[in-house]
């Protein structure tokens, strides 16, 4: 399959968040918030209109394409083990990435745009719409962030001086208590933004140096992984396996190295694991 072309695909990215987000943030009625699997789990009108025109122009401008929405996977439209089963070419969408705090008028949402062909990422898009932050990657090409080509930072501090992310909300509950002590007083700055997106954009950046994730939902990590292993870092699940397109299970470790993936791992899973 020919690749797209990037910038191509990076504008209508942007012409969608244009029309269908940006006009929408800060000033969504109540009627337009629902709830999917839970009270935290929302869904906006915002989500569901991009969504919708991302899906139609990407079988357009690609034909024979097929899309893995994230709303769509929520309302059994589509079937998400498409991902890694299909040869076709499929493009794998969140729409607005970091829902939660685009309901609640908080600056930190993007949206995510995955292309898969043969159960590997080939192409991936982080549109950070309220920063105007474009991330572009190309298996085996790269990773660019706002057209400058950009590496793993190597951060010399000691791993519990750095800044990390980790969603403690989505722990196992039995880790989630294990873990507590250790990351409140042990460890370095550990946070989350409820919003994968900007955390893969602040590692490409230099900002942290780690992040650690126990669910693996495709729309939220496919590209940000792939961007993370194409500026030169080490990605890995829990199991120390590959991750890869069809995965929805395992929880994920993105690091500057193995050695540090391996420092993670056992100061923060090992001894849980085994048990």
């Amino acid at each position: 399959m020919p690749l797209m072309n990037p910038d191509k695909v990076a504008d209508i990215i942007k012409q969608v968040a244009l029309d269908k987000i940006v006009p929408r943030f800060q000033k969504l009625e109540d009627h337009e918030i629902s709830t999917k699997t839970g009270p935290s789990d929302l869904v906006t009108i915002a989500d569901l209109e991009a969504e919708v025109e991302l899906t139609r122009i990407f079988k357009d401008i690609l034909p024979g394409s097929q899309v893995v929405g994230e709303e769509a996977v929520s309302k059994n439209e589509i079937d998400v083990g498409l991902i890694g089963s299909q040869s076709d070419p499929i493009w794998v969408i969140d729409p607005v990435d970091g829902t939660h705090n685009f309901a609640h008028g908080k600056p930190v949402f993007a949206t995510i745009i995955a292309l898969v062909q043969g159960g590997e990422v080939v192409q991936g898009w982080i549109y950070d719409i309220p920063n105007d932050r474009l991330a572009v990657a190309e298996q085996g090409s790269g990773v660019e962030l706002q057209g400058k080509r950009v590496k793993y930072p190597q951060i010399a501090k000691p791993l519990n001086e750095t800044r990390g992310f980790i969603s403690r909300k989505f722990l196992p509950e039995k880790l989630k208590t294990e873990l507590k002590n250790v990351l409140d007083n042990e460890f370095g700055n550990i946070e989350t933004y409820l919003c994968c997106a900007h955390e893969y954009l602040d590692i490409l950046a230099g900002e942290a140096k780690f992040s650690l994730y126990s669910r693996i939902r495709p729309w939220d990590h496919l590209t940000g992984a792939m961007m993370l292993r194409e500026s030169g870092g080490y990605v890995r699940k829990w199991d120390k396996s590959a991750y890869k397109a069809g995965d929805e299970r395992g929880g994920l470790i993105c690091a500057p190295d193995e050695e540090n993936w391996q420092v993670i791992y056992d100061f923060l899973l090992k001894d849980y694991l085994q048990k």
